[in-house]
């Protein structure tokens, strides 16, 4: 069989159909045609490599939308788009392979300066927890204990009272004091 052009096998088309239509007409009513009668074929074919039936329509849309933009001879038109198929699914497959592993690259760099923030992080909370033991550390005495009993144990101030017998309202002003010079110093 000869090869052929796209614009022959338009007028190819026209002769045999005997319609009086014009050679762009006359082209989309070939590519209509095979369409038609190749489109269904193909998807199915498509989907034997792509597990996408979105992708694969789109696939198989582009390779009769290359018919259109390619101006070599075509021998057999069914062959060639099977092959523009197949082609367009190894290029989508090879496509989706890069971005899978372009994604794994940016998960496992975003892991990596997860675990140094995180690292940063548990070394500045030590420091921080350090300073907070010292200054804890170095209020006086009557601000200490009320303080510790009160966030440490989890005592109230009315059992604090109890406990070091002085008056509640003591043990507030006594807390509230630490808490004012931890505040002053961190």
């Amino acid at each position: 069989m000869n090869k052929l052009y796209l614009h022959q096998l338009t007028n190819l088309w026209l002769f045999m159909t005997g319609q009086n239509r014009t050679r762009k007409n006359a082209s989309e009513l070939l590519l209509e045609h095979a369409f038609k009668q190749l489109h269904a074929p193909l998807y199915f074919y498509a989907l034997k490599f792509i597990d996408n039936k979105e992708a694969a329509r789109d696939l198989v849309q582009d390779a009769f939308l290359s018919i259109l933009n390619n101006n070599k001879e075509i021998e057999n038109l069914q062959a060639y788009l099977y092959r523009a198929v197949r082609n367009n699914c190894l290029n989508y497959i090879k496509h989706i392979q890069v971005k899978s592993e372009f994604e794994k690259k940016q998960l496992e760099k975003i892991n990596r300066e997860i675990q140094f923030y995180d690292s940063h992080l548990t070394l500045v909370e030590k420091e921080l927890q350090e300073k907070l033991d010292n200054i804890i550390e170095s209020l006086p005495e009557k601000y200490k204990l009320p303080f510790k009993m009160s966030r440490f144990e989890g005592l109230k101030n009315s059992e604090i009272a109890q406990k070091l017998k002085v008056p509640v309202r003591t043990i507030e002003t006594q807390i509230y004091r630490a808490l004012k010079i931890l505040r002053e110093k961190l």
